[in-house]
């Protein structure tokens, strides 16, 4: 049976999750990067009145033109609520902000003017161009009360906090941060504290992982190391599935003897979509659920771990958080040509170098060290043809 495009498999496992229904509510200052649950409703019409746009004269549009020049009668500053009167062919000195008085329907930049006179009081205009509702920013232009500002969902940004104090909000409620459990497993890996035997490696998947997901926006409860062993594998398993969301597992996913994660997640009844894709690194993914949980199983390689946590893991977060699920690929042009895999869609780690796609020396997906300098993963297409400098392929950025 063959295996599923990157594409393919991203459809299918997105099926399966469900959003966290769930919320909680908390400060602004603390609302960056959280899903919004519920919708920011203007609370009035914004603006809330027919402002200047600009320093300058609020004006009768009708009695204004060139060489015309008229005595100031109020000067009418930014958060003023003072009434003033008016007689014809009188103008108003106003500030970028002001509310306009109900007499004038126009607002003269300074720069249209000589700037008036302090002595006489007076300004003279230097232009024929005045019309009805020049340089003023009306009433409800921006939005009419009861409008959504900012609708569920949303990723909130700096932006959307802005516009929530804006609207009287000093709270937001948001979807619950889904809880994650990242096991790895091997008995070749030890602890990062640890000094290793010449046979053995230390931990670097988990704190890696680890660190991911909460960029992604999760809380991880707990990062566990297991032996190779099928009953310490099923019972890691099933305790994490009955506390999270998300389960993620690094290694110990393949066809080896030591794979014990598929025989644990069929113990806890996890139902796959994803069993093996035709990319690299990557291909022994897999993903599914049971009744309480997501689970993802990432390839145990580093950057396997790491590329598919990006390909995979974000989307399923997303959707889990009931955000935009697409992922942000750009298109860019390679510095140097390269040649793809034959048989299945390849991710390389790469750098951007003046605009252009630069792509280090391919070492397997055991090789962490040559990510370093990396920023993304640039997606090539399967083929046998040499992909040449300049040409455009899609790139991710990796979250940080």
């Amino acid at each position: 049976m063959s295996l599923p495009s990157y594409n393919e498999a991203l459809e299918k496992a997105l099926l399966i999750v469900q959003p966290i229904a769930s919320c909680q509510t908390v400060m602004l200052e603390q609302a960056l990067g959280r899903v919004l649950a519920t919708d920011i409703v203007a609370d009035r019409d914004l603006p809330p009145y027919n402002r200047s746009q600009m320093d300058g004269y609020a004006v009768v549009a009708s009695e204004v033109s060139k060489g015309v020049a008229m005595k100031v009668t109020s000067r009418i500053a930014a958060g003023s609520c003072k009434t003033i009167s008016t007689k014809p062919n009188t103008c108003g000195a106003i500030a970028t902000g002001a509310r306009i008085p109900e007499q004038y329907d126009a607002v003269v930049q300074h720069e249209l003017t000589d700037r008036g006179d302090l002595e006489s009081n007076k300004v003279t205009f230097h232009t024929d161009d005045v019309t009805v509702g020049k340089a003023i920013h009306t009433q409800g232009a921006d939005a009419t009360k009861g409008t959504v500002l900012v609708h569920s969902r949303a990723v909130i940004a700096a932006q959307h906090i802005g516009i929530a104090a804006t609207v009287g909000v000093t709270e937001l409620a948001v979807v619950r941060k889904p809880k994650v459990v990242v096991l790895t497993s091997g008995d070749e890996v030890i602890s990062p504290t640890q000094t290793p035997q010449p046979y053995q490696i230390r931990n670097g998947n988990g704190p890696m992982i680890t660190a991911l997901f909460e960029t992604f926006g999760c809380e991880v409860l707990q990062q566990i190391h297991v032996k190779d062993d099928l009953v310490e594998t099923e019972q890691a398993v099933s305790k994490a599935l009955q506390i999270c969301d998300l389960l993620v597992t690094v290694g110990g996913i393949s066809v080896g003897e030591k794979d014990f994660f598929p025989q644990a997640f069929e113990s806890a009844k996890v139902e796959f979509a994803v069993e093996g894709v035709a990319m690299q690194p990557g291909k022994p993914v897999i993903i599914g659920k049971n009744e309480r949980a997501v689970v993802l199983g990432l390839p145990g390689n580093p950057v396997s771990a790491l590329a598919c946590a990006h390909l995979f893991g974000l989307p399923l977060v997303s959707t889990l958080l009931g955000a935009e699920a697409t992922l942000g690929w750009v298109q860019l042009p390679l510095a140097t040509s390269v040649v793809p895999n034959k048989h299945r869609t390849a991710f390389r780690p790469c750098n951007i170098v003046d605009g252009k796609i630069n792509i280090p020396s391919w070492q397997g997906s055991g090789d962490l060290v040559h990510t370093s300098p990396t920023v993304g993963l640039a997606q090539l297409p399967m083929g046998s043809v040499e992909i040449s400098s300049g040409e455009f392929v899609a790139v991710l950025l990796f979250v940080n």
